[in-house]
């Protein structure tokens, strides 16, 4: 039994059935192995796909996050990111299922393989997130986007995980920008404007150089008044470009703040009221700091504008020492070009309050912004007053010797003169608060509203002033200062008046005697309708009366017309009184012993034909003047007489006819000039002669005498007819009959 095939050494024959077997399994393995290790690859491989299949979506996150950034799909990717962290906190397991062992336990080592992928995988999508999170957070910082992108950007960045409120971002990036803006855009304002102010302001050699310009202005922009053009050609001057930039400084500050203030404000508000605030915000700032960041913007704003204007309180502007110059302002401005950009500039600094304050920011900006308001209107008042009055002192450059045509006892310019006052005085009204200057109600019908009293006596003062200087531009109208006289009536386009025919062209306005009668007739008119015109519309616009200074200006006319008159008829009185003296006292007259008179001595004929001068000249300028100045010779030459006649002592028949024949001449061929002052003087004179008459030998016939007086009075009367014609009145002209 234990020989051959069950031999011990074969162990008892399984040694070859074992090799038969490892040869057969060598050979199995070498036919099926790899089919089967196909067959379990392909079927891992198949529940890998199917696991892929169901969470792609998840394992594509961060390229889908970074494309959605790319795109600027912002609320998808957050939408997707929610989901995903959804699925990773609640269903890992199908995210990346795991395959339990025979037993249905999860082996540690497969759990913690399961958490290293997806915790790669989300790893990339808060990276991707994170690069969300930045861009997003730059937006905030970016001006250029509107309220609204702003709005919605928070809103996605509250979602996202952060450490501080992302609104904060926004405030300290806007905050920042804006007062940065501010400041650059002033500086290089103020530089364009110093810049322009080099390039148009004249090269001022001496004062009369500038007098010239501003009086050119002057004579254009009241031809542009006198015939009811625009504002804007009213307001045309060499200044203007520089006003142009200035405005443009007012209004790039106005623009800054009014664009970015009311998003930043709408963002503010909301977040004091909780909507951009994270519940668990690590930040310490208090919400109410954002409000602090508005009114920083507007004191800059105020700021700024008062470093321009040279703005300060009302009080510090009112004292004596207030200065009315700026070195950033034109000097070459007329009042007329500076009234209008002032209150362009004021409306533009009131839309901007109205802006500001309609955004209930809080009390100290409306406190502020209203300090910034009237002090504004008091500088601009301040401004407008000094050109006012600079203006009102050369303002007698304009007067070109035209006759009006409503008036021709006055000159064209009264007219300007009234324009020019009107205007500037309606311009300081609208400065001073009268009417509304904000942009949203000049398309509405202009409503007034009562200014305070300190800028009601301002300007009323200014008026006044104003008229005063106009008066003593009339004297120097009269004086051999004018301008006439020295060459320097401006010429520009506008010279020339209204138009039409000038009655007083032909004067010679060399002559101071004839500029002195066009002054006194024109303060004549001033102060008999112009004046109280003015100032009754002075008072009607502001709810005032100014009777004290009505009177003390009607007082001041008179008192110039006074002397304006003796200025002219003192020298004719001096003349014709100097003629009467020497023709009475002649050493070659003896009053008493001369015979009775045949004619009328030369004198009185000299002193007459004097007047009729006088008369020609009077009443080919101004003939309202004329009864008015022959009737103050007539006086003068009626005094002379008397007290003339008075050094006679005494007289004969013969004397006493011929004073009485020469005297009543006078009378009757001056008798519409006689005063009833005159006759009162004569009739004493007459009573004079008759007192001193002393009868000499030989002095009989005294009635004889007087009928021979009265022949050759009325003689000479009629024979010097002609040369007197001046003298008589002249009748009304008869109705025809129809």
């Amino acid at each position: 039994m234990k020989e051959g095939l069950l031999a011990p050494q074969t162990n008892y024959g399984s040694v070859p059935l074992r090799d038969h077997l490892k040869a057969a399994a060598v050979k199995a393995d070498q036919v099926f192995l790899p089919g089967l290790e196909n067959a379990s690859k392909a079927h891992k491989l198949r529940t890998t796909l199917n696991i892929f299949e169901r969470s792609k979506s998840f394992f594509n996150l961060p390229g889908f996050i970074i494309e959605s950034i790319e795109a600027g799909r912002y609320e998808l990717a957050m939408r997707e990111y929610k989901k995903g962290k959804l699925l990773l906190e609640t269903r890992p397991g199908q995210l990346l299922p795991i395959n339990p062992s025979k037993d249905g336990q999860v082996s540690i080592a497969d759990e913690q393989q399961q958490k290293r992928v997806l915790d790669k995988v989300w790893g990339s999508v808060e990276k991707a997130m994170g690069e969300m999170r930045n861009v997003l957070l730059a937006q905030l910082q970016d001006p250029a986007r509107s309220v609204e992108e702003h709005e919605k950007t928070l809103e996605i960045l509250m979602e996202v995980q952060m450490v501080e409120d992302p609104a904060w971002t926004y405030f300290d990036a806007q905050h920042a920008h804006v007062i940065k803006q501010m400041n650059v855009a002033y500086k290089s304002s103020v530089a364009a404007v110093e810049a322009t102010l080099e390039q148009t302001e004249p090269d001022v050699a001496g004062q009369d150089t500038l007098t010239g310009i501003l009086v050119a202005q002057l004579q254009v922009a009241i031809a542009a008044l006198d015939n009811k053009q625009s504002e804007e050609a009213v307001a045309k001057s060499a200044a203007e470009p520089a006003w142009n930039r200035i405005s443009e400084l007012v209004k790039v500050l106005s623009e800054i703040v009014i664009t970015s203030l009311p998003g930043f404000w709408r963002i503010s508000k909301s977040f004091i009221e909780g909507k951009y605030k994270k519940p668990q915000s690590s930040s310490r700032r208090s919400p109410t700091q954002c409000r602090t960041m508005a009114l920083d913007i507007i004191k800059l704003y105020i700021s700024l504008l008062s470093q321009f204007f040279t703005l300060s309180d009302m009080a510090v502007m009112m004292s004596p020492n207030g200065s009315t110059k700026s070195p950033t302002l034109p000097s070459n401005s007329n009042s007329l070009c500076t009234a209008h950009y002032l209150t362009k500039i004021l409306g533009e600094i009131q839309d901007t309050v109205n802006e500001i304050n309609g955004m209930e920011i809080a009390s100290d900006s409306e406190s502020g912004l209203k300090s910034l308001l009237e002090t504004a209107k008091w500088r601009f008042e301040d401004l407008l007053i000094s050109a006012w009055l600079r203006d009102a002192n050369l303002l007698y450059y304009l007067e070109e010797w035209i006759a009006s045509p409503n008036d021709p006892s006055a000159t064209h310019y009264l007219t300007q003169m009234e324009l020019f006052q009107r205007q500037v005085t309606t311009a300081a009204f609208k400065l001073a608060g009268g009417v509304d200057l904000a942009s949203t109600t000049l398309s509405k019908p202009a409503r007034q509203h009562p200014i305070p009293g300190a800028f009601t006596t301002k300007i009323t003062k200014a008026f006044i002033d104003a008229l005063y200087a106009f008066m003593d531009g009339l004297v120097h109208l009269a004086s051999e200062e004018s301008p006439v006289v020295k060459g320097k009536i401006p010429h520009t386009d506008a010279a020339g008046g209204p138009g039409g025919t000038n009655p007083l062209e032909l004067l010679d306005l060399m002559d101071g005697d004839t500029r002195l009668l066009l002054v006194i007739s024109n303060l004549g008119h001033l102060g008999n309708a112009i004046l109280p015109s003015m100032i009754t519309q002075l008072e009607s616009a502001f709810g005032i009366t100014i009777a004290e200074d009505r009177q003390t200006l009607m007082r001041v006319v008179q008192e110039l017309d006074r002397t304006l008159s003796d200025g002219y008829t003192k020298p004719k009185v001096e003349n014709v009184t100097t003629i009467i003296r020497n023709g009475i006292l002649d050493p070659q007259m003896d009053w008493y012993e001369t015979p009775q008179p045949t004619e009328i001595r030369p004198y009185m004929y000299e002193a007459l034909i004097f007047l009729v001068s006088v008369h020609a000249q009077v009443s080919g300028i101004s003939e309202g003047l004329l009864t008015r100045i022959l009737t103050m010779l007539v006086e003068a030459l009626a005094a002379q007489a008397f007290v003339s006649f008075k050094e006679v002592p005494r007289f004969g028949m013969g004397g006493m006819l011929r004073a009485t024949l020469e005297i009543e001449f006078m009378h009757q061929t001056l008798g519409r000039y006689v005063s009833p002052a005159a006759a009162k003087q004569l009739g004493e004179l007459y009573t004079n002669i008759s007192k001193a008459y002393s009868k000499r030998p030989g002095d009989e016939g005294l009635q004889g005498s007087l009928d021979g007086v009265k022949r050759t009075l009325s003689d000479t009367r009629r024979a010097t007819g002609i040369e007197f014609l001046c003298f008589r009145a002249t009748k009304p002209a008869k109705k025809k009959e129809k």
